[in-house]
């Protein structure tokens, strides 16, 4: 069971790589309506990432038990041709 959570640690790492971006500081922010607006942009922000990692874990998840009925690896979606 280590080995495969060692696994599961490795992909998570090379899946999100770690990213340089600057930081937020909503305290710095005098009182008032544009602090509250950097404490709900942030919380919208991270709301988005944290669906993200959930629907990523999802499609692997999904990918692991097509695996494990099939042997054989999930079809691939082909991809969509833009119409001129």
């Amino acid at each position: 069971m280590t080995y495969w959570s060692a696994g599961i640690v490795a992909i998570l790492l090379a899946v999100f790589p770690v990213v340089a971006s600057a930081q937020v500081n909503c305290e710095a922010i005098p009182h008032g309506p544009e602090r509250t607006d950097c404490y709900l942009g942030l919380s919208q922000f991270y709301r988005g990432q944290s669906n993200l990692a959930a629907a990523r874990a999802h499609a692997q998840s999904d990918a692991a038990w097509y695996r494990a009925i099939t042997g054989a690896d999930p079809p691939t979606p082909k991809p969509r041709r833009r119409r001129h």
